[in-house]
């Protein structure tokens, strides 16, 4: 199995810092209604896009608009499928999903009004391969056979598993068995860009308007940095018949007031709602998009004499109660987490992994766990020569100013079914860093995982590649999983996830939702739980 370059650490840090990829689950439709005569759709980003390169861009809030501006391989959907086509018209695998095909639309065009071609999807690939395209992303390919060792110079372009079979045919291989590679392909990071364009601006493709040539529903038609932007429909879009919107206006601002005000007066068309005002909103149309995102509290056990006992990790873990905590600081005691893969998952037949892994961890919601809990504790801290005492002086709760509310929440519950008060360290992101980096933290709270893709891999193959909890036999099983396929596969990954969550390191805490309130007059908004979260091409604005 090919190793590769760790994402959790920078997605750790996105969830700590509130940020990060998200995006499944419905769409806004309203039926029978007249379409208004301004086709204008108002949205709003908290910060300044770095780049809107597909395979640059590392943020999930611009994702939303690389999605619009290029166009993916594959388009998300929310049906039992999953995807429709797009770039692509076609995708087919062979039995043991290594190799995957596609068809090249016939007929596309750039806005410029130049063909698409295979010659530019086959480039998009060498491109972000390239280590002097300095990437953020480039993991995110290493799925392809031989691509990490092109990267590192190591292959060549014909050892590559990327292939031009002919002018509308692309091969690419994996160098192993990928079943979930179909929601790769309908991700923002595989949109294609125009070769030319990519060739003359370089590392500065997708920052500017004059830097961004789309082939998407819609085109950047203004950008005035740090405070707004314009989309408007791309005439020479290959399906402009079915894109109903004339513009998409954006404002940058993170200013909760100033958007909340906006929305009020019709100038956003949705509006992201915290769990402590949603009853302001009560009267609007409000989506709960439950997200792909865990958070967890990761203990180190390397660095630690107590929290290298089991002993004592497995009485912090149980003095948790998750139900509380989600109740107290997500306001939804729904989104208490037992397991580190959250709901909407694929599952064994595909089925939901969560649903049928059932719940793994105990907590202190059940009376009998406190004192059992409480047992542990003891034991442990006789195990390695230590007072209650002695532990309160041993390590922090360590968090960001952002995660100062969880970890005094999970220090009280501690405090009171343990009897211990452990101290809590809010630190600078600059202090915090190194430390994860390094692995010289104790205990961190507000970490988190999300994932590119509806897999049970994407959040637990981080622990494997950042190799800080060293367990042959965990090394072992996630190898095994990807030699395999289908329900065989999803077993090894459930049976990792039992392993991980025994061996209490990283502790689940929540999982992720987001409230947004949409204008009664919007319709044809499709909302994700990965990957990019809102598909503009439907939408339209009724009257």
């Amino acid at each position: 199995m090919n190793k590769r370059v760790s994402k959790g650490m920078s997605l750790m840090l996105a969830a700590m810092l509130g940020v990060g990829t998200i995006g499944a689950s419905t769409a806004v439709y309203a039926e029978d209604a007249e379409l208004a005569d301004e086709q204008v759709f108002y949205f709003s980003l908290n910060n300044e896009p770095a780049t809107l390169d597909p395979w640059v861009n590392n943020s999930g809030a611009a994702g939303n608009l690389v999605a619009a501006v290029h166009e993916p391989m594959l388009r998300k959907t929310n049906d039992e499928q999953g995807w429709e086509p797009a770039l692509m018209t076609d995708y087919q695998h062979n039995d043991d999903y290594t190799v995957h095909t596609l068809t090249l639309r016939d007929g596309v065009k750039w806005a410029d009004g130049t063909d698409v071609t295979m010659d530019d999807v086959v480039a998009s690939f060498l491109r972000e391969l390239d280590p002097e395209l300095k990437s953020a992303i480039a993991y995110k390919y290493f799925i392809i056979k031989d691509a990490e060792k092109y990267y590192n110079g190591e292959a060549t372009e014909d050892d590559l598993g990327v292939k031009a079979v002919d002018d509308s045919t692309l091969e690419i291989t994996t160098g192993e068995p990928c079943d979930y590679f179909i929601d790769l392909l309908t991700s923002a990071s595989f949109a294609p860009v125009q070769k030319a364009a990519a060739e003359e601006y370089k590392d500065t493709y997708g920052t500017d308007v004059d830097k961004i040539v789309a082939d998407g529903p819609f085109v950047v038609t203004d950008w005035t940095h740090e405070n707004s932007m314009t989309l408007e429909k791309n005439e020479n879009y290959w399906d402009a018949d079915n894109v109903k919107l004339d513009k998409i206006e954006i404002t940058i601002t993170s200013d909760a007031n100033t958007l909340q005000g906006m929305y009020q007066n019709d100038e956003l068309s949705v509006l992201k709602v915290s769990d402590e005002l949603l009853d302001q909103y009560a009267d609007e149309n409000i989506v709960d998009n439950k997200l792909l995102r865990n958070t967890f509290i990761e203990f180190n056990p390397n660095t630690n004499e107590y929290l290298a006992n089991k002993n004592i990790r497995e009485a912090l873990s149980i003095a948790f109660n998750r139900k509380v905590f989600a109740q107290q600081v997500m306001h939804n005691a729904d989104l208490a987490a037992y397991g580190l893969v959250p709901y909407g998952v694929k599952g064994l037949d595909g089925g939901d992994f969560r649903e049928q892994a059932g719940p793994i961890v105990k907590d202190a919601s059940d009376q009998s766990e406190i004192e059992r809990a409480q047992q542990l504790l003891d034991q442990g801290l006789e195990e390695i020569g230590k007072t209650k005492e002695d532990m309160q002086d041993g390590f922090s709760i360590q968090c960001l100013e952002s995660g100062k509310v969880q970890a005094q929440a999970i220090q009280n519950m501690w405090k009171t079914n343990l009897g211990i008060e452990m101290p809590v360290s809010v630190l600078d992101f600059n202090v915090i860093l190194p430390m994860l980096t390094e692995g010289t933290f104790d205990c961190v709270i507000g970490g988190g995982q999300d994932s590119d893709y509806r897999d049970p891999q994407g959040f637990m193959q981080f622990i494997y590649d950042e190799g800080k909890w060293d367990n042959d036999e965990f090394k072992a099983l996630v190898e095994k999983a990807h030699t395999q396929v289908g329900d065989e596969r999803i077993q090894t990954w459930m049976d990792i996830e039992k392993m991980v969550l025994d061996n209490f390191i990283y502790i689940p805490q929540v999982y992720a939702l987001n409230h947004w309130a949409i204008k009664g007059n919007v319709q044809g908004l499709e909302i994700f739980t990965y990957g990019y979260e809102f598909d503009f091409k439907y939408v339209s604005i009724t009257k």
